[in-house]
C-alpha cells in the first residue's frame, strides 16, 4: 500500500484553504481527527533562512499534513527532519508540478471541457446520465452531442442538442439551454470527475502544496517537524549612546520579518549570525534522462527458466531522525526595550555563527515585520579625530573606538549615535565586530582640528660593488611625511592619523600604536587650542645589478662619482679604458666616412669620363683626378687596417681590466 493510499480520501479532500497543518489519525472505522499544529521555535539566519520547528501530539498510527508554499516545497524536501521517539517513519507524498496533466491523462475529458455542460457531455459517450433543460428530464445512456442547431423560437443564438438511449430501447434528444443541468449516475465516474474538479481548482487558485507525512508508532507521544527554508535576512540596527568616563550604551534592535506563511504565536525566536552554505534544488521538477533509441531485435530466443520466487525483502526501518539542534530551546530571562536592560537573552557562540535565543515568545502574524532588541549592554568607548589623508580634506572625523566585550560576535549594521548631553549625532555604518576585539565607528567630521601633511621624499645610492664583471647596486629611497595638527577646540582631543601603508617599504614613527591591513595609525593628543606634529617615516631598498662589459661611458662616470674610493678607483679604470675605446672607435668611424665620400667622388669622375670620353683635353684630366681618388681610397685603407688593429688592442685592454676586477 502506497503512502497516499494509506491516507482515507475523506482527509485528503477536507482542509482546502487553510494555511496550516492538519493531523489525522486513522481510526478503526476510516475516520479522521484534524488539529493545526502551530509554530513552536524559528531560527532566523543572516544567510536568509529559517529553521522552523512545529509539533502535535499523536497517538498510535496517524499521518501529518503539511501544508507549504509552493516556492518552499523544494527547501521542505531537502531539509525536513521528522522526530518521533517511538515511531518510524514510512515516507511522504504530495502533488507534484504535473498533477494536473497526470489527472487528465486517465479521463475521458480535460480541463477546458468543465467549463461547459455540453462539451463535458459529448466526452462522456455510453455513460449514464440524468439530464434536464427547459422543464424537460431525461435518463439514460449519452449517445452524443449534436452541434449547435438554429434556435426555433428565433432567439437569436443557437443551442446544442443532447441525444441519449432512455430505459425503453428509444433515443430521445434535448436541446440543451442556460439552465441544462448534467449528473453522473455512474458513481466511480462521478468521484473521478469530483477529483479532477479539484485538481484543476488547485493548479488554478492554489499555490500551496500538501505534504503528507505517513507514521507508524504506539501510545500517546509528542512529534515533532523540523525544516529549513528561505526567508529574509534579519537585519541589525543599533543605538549607540557616548557616556562620560569612556563607556556608551549599545542596543542593538533586530528587525525581523515573517515571509513564512503561518502566524507565529508564542513562538520561540532565535536569532543566528554568521555565513553559512546554502544551496538549493529543485526536487519536485521532473528531469528525465536521455537514453539512446536501438533498432527491435527481429531474432528470437530461448526461454528463460521459471521464477521460483523471491526472498522476503525486508525494507529499511525509518527509524526517527535526530534535528541537528533542539528548536524547543530553553527561555533565559529575557531583556526589555526600556532605558535600563531588565534581562539578557541566552547568547551562544560557535565555531561558525553565534545566536541568541530571546528570553519572551513572540506574536508575529504572517507578512508583519516586527522589531525587537536582543543587545542591550555598556561598552568600553573612547572618542578620537580620526584624520584619513586619502579623503582629501583637513578636518578628521569624529569617530569613537569601540570595544566588544561582549559575549559573542556584534553583527553588521547601521549605528544610530547618540551624545548624551546633545542628541543625535550622526550615523555608521558598522562592521561586523569579534568578541573581544575593537573597531573605529566614524559619525561625524570634526571642524575644530586641522591637520596640514606634507611629504619630503628621497633617492640615493647607498652602496656600489663589483663582483665578477658584474655592478650591484643598492638603492635607497627615503620619505618623510608630517602631519601638523592644530586643536582649536575648547577640549582636548585624541588625534589618530591613518597613514597608508606601502608595500615594500619600511615604516617607522614614534606615534605608532597599531597597524591595520592598509593603514598605519599614528596618535597625538591636544590640550584645547595646542598644536603638535607626528612624523611618518618611509624606507624602501632597492638592489640592482648590472654587466660593465654592456655599460657606457656615461654610465661608468655617474656610478664612479656616487661610489666610495674602493669602487670609484675601479670604475675610473674601467672608464679610461672605455675613453680610449671610444676615442679608436671614433676615429675608425671617420676613416669610414672619408672612404664612403672617395667612392662617391670617384663614381661621379666615372660618369663625367664616360660621357666626354678619352680622346680630349676634359677627359685626360677625368682620368688623373681618378688615378688621384684611388690612391686616396687605397691610403684610407691602408689607415683603417692600422685603426682596427688598434681597437681590437683597446678591446682586449678593457676585457682584461674587467677580469681583474673583484
Amino acid at each position: 500500500m502506497s503512502v497516499r493510499d494509506a491516507i482515507p480520501r475523506r482527509s485528503r479532500r477536507h482542509g482546502r484553504g487553510r494555511i496550516a497543518i492538519a493531523l489525522a489519525v486513522a481510526w478503526p472505522m476510516g475516520s479522521a481527527l484534524a488539529a493545526e499544529l502551530p509554530v513552536d521555535a524559528v531560527t532566523l539566519s543572516s544567510g536568509g533562512l529559517a529553521e522552523v520547528q512545529r509539533s502535535a501530539s499523536l497517538d498510535g498510527d496517524g499521518t501529518l499534513y503539511l501544508e507549504v508554499p509552493l516556492e518552499q516545497v523544494n527547501d521542505v524536501l531537502k531539509s525536513l527532519v521528522v522526530r518521533d521517539p517511538s515511531g518510524r517513519i514510512q515516507g511522504l507524498s504530495l502533488d507534484g508540478l504535473a498533477t494536473l496533466e497526470e489527472t487528465y491523462r486517465r479521463l475521458p475529458f480535460g480541463p477546458e471541457d468543465l467549463g461547459s455542460v455540453a462539451r463535458l457531455a459529448d466526452t462522456l459517450q455510453g455513460v449514464k446520465v440524468r439530464v434536464s433543460s427547459g422543464g424537460q428530464r431525461l435518463e439514460g445512456l449519452l449517445l452524443g452531442v449534436a452541434e449547435h442547431d438554429a434556435d426555433p423560437e428565433g432567439q437569436g443564438h443557437d443551442a446544442p442538442t443532447l441525444s441519449l438511449l432512455d430505459e425503453e430501447g428509444g433515443v430521445a434528444t434535448l436541446r440543451l439551454g442556460d439552465d441544462a443541468r448534467l449528473e453522473v449516475l455512474d458513481p466511480a465516474l462521478r468521484e473521478r470527475l469530483a477529483e479532477a474538479a479539484e485538481v484543476s481548482g488547485r493548479a488554478r487558485t492554489d499555490e500551496m502544496r500538501r505534504i503528507a507525512i505517513a507514521l507508524d508508532g504506539e501510545g500517546e507521544r509528542d512529534v515533532s517537524l523540523t525544516y529549513v527554508v528561505a526567508a529574509p535576512v534579519w537585519k541589525s540596527a543599533y543605538r549607540l549612546m557616548l557616556e562620560a568616563d569612556g563607556e556608551a550604551r549599545l542596543q542593538a534592535w533586530s528587525v525581523v520579518e515573517n515571509a513564512s506563511g503561518s502566524d507565529w504565536s508564542d513562538v520561540a525566536l532565535t536569532l543566528s549570525s554568521g555565513a553559512p552554505v546554502t544551496l538549493t534544488q529543485r526536487l519536485l521538477e521532473r528531469y528525465w534522462p536521455t537514453r539512446p533509441e536501438v533498432p527491435v531485435s527481429a531474432d528470437s530466443t530461448a526461454p528463460v527458466r521459471q521464477d521460483s520466487g523471491s526472498m522476503e525483502l525486508r525494507g529499511l526501518k525509518a527509524e526517527s531522525m535526530v534535528a541537528y539542534g533542539d528548536a524547543a530551546r530553553s527561555r533565559s530571562q529575557g531583556m526589555a526595550a526600556a532605558s535600563a536592560p531588565a534581562a539578557r537573552p541566552e547568547v551562544v557562540e560557535s565555531a561558525t555563527a553565534a545566536t541568541w535565543r530571546l528570553p519572551d515568545p513572540v506574536d508575529l502574524a504572517a507578512g508583519r515585520t516586527l522589531s525587537l532588541p536582543y543587545i542591550d549592554a555598556s561598552v568600553p568607548a573612547r572618542r578620537v579625530s580620526l584624520y584619513q589623508p586619502e579623503r582629501g580634506e583637513r578636518h578628521p572625523v569624529a569617530a569613537v573606538r569601540l570595544e566588544n566585550d561582549t559575549e559573542a560576535w556584534l553583527p553588521p549594521g547601521l549605528v544610530t549615535v547618540y551624545d548624551a548631553d546633545v542628541g543625535h549625532v550622526g550615523d555608521v555604518n558598522l562592521p561586523g565586530i569579534p568578541a573581544g576585539e575593537s573597531r573605529l565607528a566614524s559619525f561625524a567630521a570634526d571642524r575644530k582640528v586641522r591637520v596640514a601633511e606634507s611629504s619630503h621624499p628621497e633617492e640615493r645610492v647607498e652602496r656600489m660593488v663589483i663582483v665578477d664583471g658584474v655592478l650591484r647596486i643598492t638603492h635607497r629611497s627615503r620619505r618623510v611625511t608630517r602631519y601638523a595638527v592644530e586643536n582649536d577646540a575648547r577640549e582636548a582631543r585624541d588625534v589618530l592619523v591613518e597613514h597608508p601603508r606601502r608595500d615594500g617599504w619600511e615604516f617607522a614613527s614614534e606615534a605608532l600604536v597599531e597597524s591595520t591591513a592598509r593603514h598605519h595609525r599614528l596618535e597625538l593628543t591636544l590640550a584645547p587650542g595646542e598644536s603638535g606634529e607626528v612624523v611618518a617615516r618611509e624606507t624602501r631598498t632597492r638592489r640592482q645589478t648590472v654587466a660593465l662589459a654592456d655599460a657606457g661611458m656615461n654610465q661608468l662616470i655617474d656610478w664612479r662619482e656616487a661610489a666610495d674610493d674602493d669602487t670609484a678607483g675601479q670604475l675610473e679604470a674601467l672608464v679610461e679604458r672605455r675613453r680610449a675605446l671610444a676615442e679608436v672607435e671614433r676615429e675608425l668611424e671617420g676613416i669610414e666616412e672619408e672612404i664612403e665620400r672617395a667612392v662617391e667622388r670617384q663614381a661621379r669622375i666615372r660618369d663625367n669620363l664616360a660621357a666626354v670620353g678619352t680622346d680630349n683635353d676634359l677627359g685626360q684630366r677625368y682620368l688623373g683626378d681618378l688615378e688621384s681618388e684611388e690612391e686616396a681610397i687605397a691610403t684610407l685603407e691602408e689607415r683603417r687596417e692600422a685603426v682596427e688593429a688598434e681597437l681590437q688592442s683597446h678591446r682586449e685592454a678593457l676585457a682584461e681590466t674587467l677580469r681583474q676586477l673583484p
